[in-house]
This record gives C-alpha cells, sequence and structure tokens, in this order.
C-alpha cells in the first residue's frame, strides 16, 4: 500500500502541475499580448491548441500507465514542462507559443490528473481506501487556482513575463524531482517498457473489451459542456442580472473554493460511498445550483453557486472512483483517457455554446437547458449499473 505521505506529496505534485499548465497562461496573457502586437484571440488560441493536443494524446499516456509505467511518464512530462517554458521564455515569438503549447499538450496528459488516478487506484485494494487517496490528491489539485493565479501575478509584477517562466519552470521540475523521490522512489524507470507499451499491439486498450466505455464517456462530456458554460459564463451571466462587476466576480469567485469541503469530506474514514451514489449525488448538486441561479435575488445566486460548484468539485473525485470500480485498476488508466479525450472536447464547446445561446433567449433558459442536460445524466448513470 502507498505511503500516506507519498499520497500528500503526488497531491502536492499535481497542485504544482495544474497550476503552471493551466492557470499561468491566462495571468501572462496580457503581458505576451504586449510583446508579440498580436490580437487577444490568436495569443489564446495557442492554449487552446494544447488542450485539443492534449484530448487526444490522453488515451496513448492512459495505456502506457495500464503498463506500468505511470511513475516514469509523469517524470519524464515535469522534466519536459521546464525545459518548454524555458525554451518559451529565452526565445519568445508567437509562432513559438504556439509550438510549445502543442507539446505541452503532451505533458498535459502526461501529469495531470488521468496518469495519477491509475497509480493510486493501483495502490490501494479496498474501495475505501482507494476514494480518500483520490480525494487527497483531488484537494490539493483544486488548490492550483488559489495558489497560482495571485502567486503568477505577483511574479509577472516582479520578473516579468519571461523570468515568470523561467520560474515556474525550476518550479516545476524541482517539484517533479521531489514527487519521484518521496512518492516513486522504489519504482522503476525503463525506457524500452515505455518504448514496448506504446508499440505494442496488445488490445488492452480495446474499446471492446470495455463496452461501457462510450456510455462512460457520453456521461461525462454532458458533465463537461455544463462545467464549462456555466464557468466561463458565470461572471456575465451574474452582470447581466444585474450585478456590478466587481460583485459578480466576487460571487464566481466561490466556484473555487466552495468545490473542496466535498472533497474533504471524501477523505474521512467513516465516509465510504459506493461510487455509483456519489455520481448522482454529485449531478444532482449541480441540478440544485443551476436551478438557484435561473432565480433572482443574491441569496439565491450565492446558493446557486455554492451547490454547483460543489457538485463540480465531487465529480472530479468520483469519475476516477467509478471508473476504477466499473474497469479494474488494470484497464483504467485507458478508459480514463478515452474519457478525458471526449470530455476536453466537449469542454471547449460549452463557453461558445452558451454565450451564443444567451445572446438569443438569456442566461435562466441557457441554465434551464444545461439543468435538463444533468438530469439526463443521472439517468444515464443510475441505468449504466444495469446495462452491460
Amino acid at each position: 500500500m502507498m505511503r500516506r505521505r507519498a499520497i500528500w506529496a503526488i497531491g502536492v505534485g499535481q497542485l504544482v502541475n495544474w497550476g503552471v499548465l493551466f492557470f499561468v497562461f491566462s495571468v501572462l496573457l496580457v503581458p505576451l499580448e504586449e510583446t508579440f502586437a498580436a490580437p487577444r484571440w490568436l495569443v489564446a488560441g495557442a492554449f487552446s491548441v494544447s488542450l485539443l493536443v492534449s484530448a487526444f494524446s490522453a488515451p496513448v499516456f492512459g495505456r502506457l500507465a495500464d503498463r506500468g509505467q505511470g511513475p516514469a511518464v509523469m517524470l519524464a512530462g515535469g522534466l519536459i514542462t521546464g525545459v518548454l517554458f524555458i525554451v518559451w521564455a529565452l526565445w519568445p515569438s508567437i509562432w513559438l507559443t504556439y509550438l510549445v503549447w502543442a507539446l505541452l499538450g503532451l505533458c498535459m496528459s502526461a501529469i495531470l490528473y488521468e496518469p495519477v488516478f491509475v497509480i493510486v487506484g493501483r495502490a490501494f485494494s479496498d474501495p475505501g481506501g482507494r476514494m480518500r487517496a483520490i480525494a487527497t490528491v483531488t484537494v490539493m489539485g483544486g488548490l492550483a487556482s488559489s495558489v497560482f493565479l495571485p502567486g503568477a501575478a505577483a511574479l509577472n509584477d516582479w520578473l516579468g513575463w519571461r523570468g515568470t517562466a523561467i520560474l515556474v519552470a525550476l518550479i516545476i521540475m524541482v517539484s517533479t524531482l521531489l514527487v519521484r523521490q518521496v512518492a516513486f522512489d522504489d519504482l522503476e524507470w525503463s525506457a524500452q517498457t515505455i518504448r514496448d507499451a506504446l508499440l505494442s499491439n496488445a488490445d488492452a486498450g480495446s474499446t471492446g473489451r470495455l463496452p461501457r466505455l462510450n456510455r462512460f464517456a457520453m456521461i461525462f462530456a454532458a458533465c463537461a459542456i455544463v462545467n464549462s458554460a456555466v464557468a466561463s459564463n458565470l461572471v456575465a451571466a451574474l452582470i447581466d442580472g444585474g450585478f456590478q462587476p466587481t460583485m459578480a466576480a466576487t460571487i464566481a469567485g466561490l466556484f473555487g473554493v466552495t468545490q473542496l469541503p466535498g472533497r474533504l469530506l471524501m477523505t474521512r474514514p467513516t465516509f465510504t460511498p459506493g461510487p455509483i451514489p456519489l455520481i448522482v449525488v454529485s449531478f444532482a448538486f449541480q441540478v440544485a445550483g443551476l436551478i438557484a441561479l435561473m432565480l433572482h435575488g443574491t441569496v439565491a445566486l450565492v446558493v446557486g453557486v455554492i451547490l454547483f460548484a460543489a457538485g463540480a468539485g465531487l465529480t472530479t473525485l468520483a469519475r476516477p472512483y467509478w471508473v476504477l470500480h466499473a474497469f479494474g485498476p488494470a484497464r483504467a488508466g485507458y478508459a480514463n483517457g478515452v474519457i478525458a479525450r471526449v470530455q476536453q472536447m466537449a469542454r471547449a464547446a460549452g463557453p461558445v455554446a452558451a454565450a451564443a445561446a444567451a445572446g438569443v433567449t438569456g442566461y435562466p433558459v441557457v441554465f434551464a437547458i444545461l439543468a435538463v442536460v444533468m438530469v439526463a445524466a443521472i439517468g444515464a448513470t443510475t441505468t449504466s449499473t444495469t446495462t452491460r
């Protein structure tokens, strides 16, 4: 069984990985726009490319994790991430930004939650211990925005964007090596095994042997569309509802923090729900939050944000818990990779679709439609236990 300090070390590593790969770019967007004298949409497109690359490469890295190479892939991915940030800072240009972030998309698949969930899932034989370990990791990962958004902003004011990029590169490389030492010190890194796994014709990752995988992917794709639609449009929806921009941003700021209590609850040994009840409850919280967001008044909107975010936070840890339960640790990496690919593509569609629909119908109708989508996801989840 994996030591408790190893779980916490992996969690801290995820905090750094998510912070560097997901949140630093948003802080550097305006400085990059000024440096390259390029329109903001063109600069932001580099991050979109990284998400697409991550989506399509996720099953490959999931298969590597299934073959026991998760720690090795994470070590390589973390170090390569640091090197790419340094190259980007030393030779800045718009074309290199696109190239670097396309390669960082591969690193996202290598060092974020997907391989971690497989590693942790295999380390615990009992479902309760497995869920608590996953919850611990996601609690730490959930703090990434709270640490890296203000931290990167302060570094940018002090060092500029190039200095910030070099410093976060050093941070992620040191973090990667520390996690390797604390959590994976007894696991072998074999480049030959990684190469064999990539070139293997074995069908361990075949969807033919995972007949429910497409159903699982569609359920979580629906959830991803809803989550990205709400997260990206929440401030605009609150402003349309009559709030001043500062107040709207303050209320929306509850989104990140209120994802954590549910995850913390899951770390308690006395609280061990099954995967299906957990996923249904997480979806139900999001439905309740969307209904509250359809109403008027500060109290209703604050409650709506809290309920929706709490449900979204539970879904993050419920998905790997459910997948491990359904497919087993031996095939969970590939299954998680396929689901992550569909989720990423769905996540990209949510913001645009919601904003376009709101321009025609208004946000209350959009939230109502999203609530119906989540209710359908609940129905698909409950029937998945009997459908083979």
